[in-house]
């Protein structure tokens, strides 16, 4: 983005108010709403590369929507595709360009063209609390204009504020001042209460809204205002940004929404619905319950954090819910120690895909595709697994060399080796993709926890416009036998497999060890 007067921004920003519609550009093909489809999380860079320069690309993801369509997703979620000097792009330094590795605007047009034509929405990510110390904005303040230098925090004699990281989140400059940057010196903190600041930032969101993106993913959004005592998250000025925000967006296109990276505990993130009118929050209490419940075996904790959410949310508050995404350790990885473990594996694939919420696939977990060497965030964004590692090292990716090491790889861990295999792990995220768009009671908000007689059982009714179900998991690792009686409301057959419940000697129904049913209500 240029260097523009706030005026001109305002300007813009009327403009695109005043000319928008409720008509999206290549509006995509399905019924199903943002909030009822499956997303899929991508890091272009390690998805598909194109033209063999080792890195990942519109072009090549556009090469790769028959797949994603075969999976059944309707919603593809981008991290950042700015301009950026890190690998990662979360410092932008153009709100309004593609990054040239990842290709042009003309190729962002397309991919979203080509989505909504398989009736997959594409959101954004979208970084508003920080820029890089490379972009414009950040240089022109440097070199001492007063205008951008309002567009960040600048101080002589900074109050104490600790970073995200821990250590002071102040930066020395070359002047002698200190600029605040709670990610670190590379990401200068914006000023959102600077009406300038909020205008740009929409003015880029109008951007790609009038390009025909769906929505955006907010990131960092508990840090976006600091308070005068040094809070750093959740403050109430931030909960009135994010609402002032959603108004906008609203407004300006009625059909797209945010999901906002809360990485926070439940009651703030419930505020977020409540005090901004939040969209989609992302469960990140429920993805600490589940991972939990897998490790421990045991469903106490997590049947206790649904039943919480229930009551702490206000209605019709919507919840992305999530195994794995990019800056987490890989579910498939922390699930298979010491070794790879299918059946822990196909059970959580059954817990997102059946339990409240609206369900984010991070790449490659459908194949159960582990993190790279190391433990660092590279390792979590390698390169996705197409094809077994041939004699020349290729696994589909890149004709090239890819831009980090991917790693050996692990038999079995790839498209090609899992699509005909209909006891693979992605053949399981096939079904249950499909079951759960094809199943009003997995979409509906209508849920309750119901108490069973085992500790390792957890059972989750859904209830739907035309039918009830019950969702029946059993996190340990040995056979669950329940009380004769207990399921005496639901067909003792599994909606998913057709497989019936075995009885036990009492008269009972059994589950085997680290199962998933869903049960039709008589």
């Amino acid at each position: 983005m240029s260097l523009r007067a706030p005026a001109a921004l305002l300007g813009a920003l009327l403009t695109v108010a005043m000319a928008s519609t409720t008509t999206r550009p290549h509006a995509p093909a399905t019924e199903l709403g943002w909030d009822e489809v499956v997303w899929y999380e991508v890091f272009v860079r390690s998805f598909q590369d194109s033209d063999g320069d080792g890195i990942g690309d519109l072009r090549g993801l556009v090469e790769r929507l028959p797949y994603l369509s075969e999976l059944g997703v309707g919603g593809l979620w981008l991290m950042p595709t700015y301009p950026s000097p890190s690998y990662h792009g979360y410092d932008v330094t153009d709100y309004e360009a593609v990054n040239p590795e990842y290709g042009t605007l003309a190729d962002m047009r397309e991919l979203v063209a080509q989505a909504h034509a398989r009736g997959i929405r594409v959101a954004l990510d979208f970084v508003p609390n920080h820029t890089s110390r490379r972009h414009p904005w950040f240089l022109a303040a440097l070199a001492g204009d007063e205008r951008f230098r309002a567009y960040y925090r600048f101080e002589p004699d900074p109050p104490p504020i600790r970073g995200t990281r821990g250590g002071s989140a102040w930066h020395a400059t070359p002047a002698g001042d200190y600029y605040l940057g709670l990610f670190g010196p590379g990401m200068p903190d914006l000023n959102l209460t600077n009406p300038d600041v909020t205008a740009a930032l929409y003015a880029a969101a109008d951007f790609w809204l009038e390009l025909g993106v769906d929505g955006f993913r907010v990131d960092a959004i508990q840090h976006l205002i600091e308070g005068d005592d040094g809070q750093i998250s959740n403050t109430a000025a931030t909960y009135a940004w994010v609402k002032g925000f959603e108004e906008h967006l609203h407004t300006v296109a009625p059909h797209a929404f945010l999901v906002g990276e809360t990485w926070t505990e439940m009651p703030a993130i419930a505020r977020y619905h409540r005090d901004a009118d939040l969209d989609m929050s992302f469960d990140y209490p429920l993805w600490k319950a589940v991972l939990a419940a897998l490790q421990s075996r045991s469903a106490a904790d997590l049947a206790d954090t649904l039943a919480q959410e229930r009551d702490l949310y206000p209605v019709g508050a919507v919840r992305g819910t999530f195994l794995t995404n990019h800056d987490q350790a890989r579910h498939a990885t922390l699930l298979s120690i010491p070794r790879r473990d299918e059946a822990r594996l196909a059970l959580a694939a059954g817990l997102l895909l059946t339990l409240p919420g609206t369900p984010f696939v991070y790449y490659g977990e459908e194949l159960g595709m582990p993190d790279g060497p190391g433990s660092g965030d590279v390792e979590k964004r390698t390169p996705m697994r197409w094809a077994p590692v041939g004699a020349d090292g290729s696994f589909g990716f890149t004709t090239g060399s890819p831009w980090t090491e991917p790693g050996s790889g692990q038999p079995g861990v790839s498209v090609a080796e899992q699509a005909d295999d209909p006891d693979s792990l992605l053949s399981r995220y096939r079904r249950l993709i499909a079951m759960r768009n094809g199943t009003d009671a997995l979409r509906s908000s209508d849920w309750s926890v119901l108490r069973t007689s085992a500790r390792a059982v957890l059972a989750v009714e859904r209830v739907g416009s035309g039918e009830t179900l019950l969702v029946l998991a059993n996190l340990s690792a040995r056979p669950v036998a329940l009380e004769a009686g207990e399921l005496a409301d639901y067909h003792p057959s599994d909606v998913i497999t057709g497989a019936d419940l075995e009885s036990d000697e009492g008269g009972g129904l059994s589950l085997p060890g680290l199962s998933l049913y869903v049960l039709r209500a008589k």
